[in-house]
């Protein structure tokens, strides 16, 4: 099975909206809600990658009053507010990369060689807390059914730049820690992939992956109708950064979408 988008670049994407937007998201809910909804994302074809394409985002939200979810972008999980810091965690599936280009999975013909990365079950566990207009946000993301996949941890923040009118404009940033083995699976070559590949072996070791900033908008167009809007850039560190799979460190990103709310 391959996970139908660039998962990594567009959840860091979709990450920076729900920090940008305060999305409801971000708070235990008040009661049974149905959200669905379809956008569009220009990503990279994978981290690090100097083409982009234009990938679908369908979007489908359950939330219950008693904490429980099921997302497409937050997987299936329960959250809740402990006192003034909301707790929420999930399962979901991600991870997979292909060794060449595909019509919308994740991978490129410039990774012919590397081999392809099965996704998997993965844990998502955030804790947000809201700071007077700021919004702060920690959350990791552990692979569980391929551990090799590794873990990422996740800072966030974001701020209100206009509310008024039904709009609402924030700005948001985040910074994104990878493991040694998250790191190697996606960054390193291995000896046996650089023989295959013609990559020159290189072992990439945990630290900061990469550092982001986006600006969103959105919309309510009536008590069911929303749309919404965000431009982002995503810039490698670290070995990120020196991965001789890396060939374009600053990417820009580019999302839209509308969603109804039952």
């Amino acid at each position: 099975m391959r996970h139908a988008l660039n998962l990594k670049l567009a959840f860091a994407l979709t990450t920076l909206c729900a920090l940008g937007a305060n999305s409801s998201a971000a708070d235990a809910p008040d009661g049974d809600s149905l959200t669905v909804g379809l956008g569009a994302a220009y990503v990279p074809e994978y981290a690090g990658s100097d083409d982009s394409r234009v990938v679908p985002l369908p979007f489908l939200e359950r939330t219950w009053a008693n904490g429980f979810f099921i997302s497409t972008r937050r997987g299936l999980g329960y959250q809740t507010n402990v006192g003034a810091v909301n707790l929420s965690g999930a399962l979901g599936y991600g991870g997979a990369r292909d060794e060449k280009k595909r019509t919308f999975a994740a991978g490129s013909d410039a990774l012919r060689g590397m081999g392809d990365i099965d996704g998997g079950l993965q844990a998502v566990l955030t804790a947000s807390y809201q700071l007077g207009t700021v919004g702060l946000s920690l959350g990791t993301t552990q692979a569980v059914g391929k551990r090799e996949n590794g873990s990422t941890y996740t800072l966030g923040a974001s701020m209100p730049l206009y509310n008024g009118g039904g709009h609402n404009v924030s700005l948001s940033a985040s910074a994104v820690y990878g493991d040694n083995k998250h790191m190697q699976t996606y960054f390193g070559v291995t000896d046996v992939q650089g023989a295959r590949s013609g990559y020159r072996p290189y072992r990439a070791k945990a630290g900061l992956e990469s550092v982001g900033a986006a600006v969103t908008w959105s919309h309510e167009i009536n008590r069911n109708w929303s749309s919404y809007a965000a431009v982002g850039v995503t810039r490698l560190t670290g070995d990120a950064a020196d991965s001789p799979l890396t060939f374009r460190k600053t990417t820009p990103l580019v999302m839209s979408g509308i969603s109804y709310k039952f």
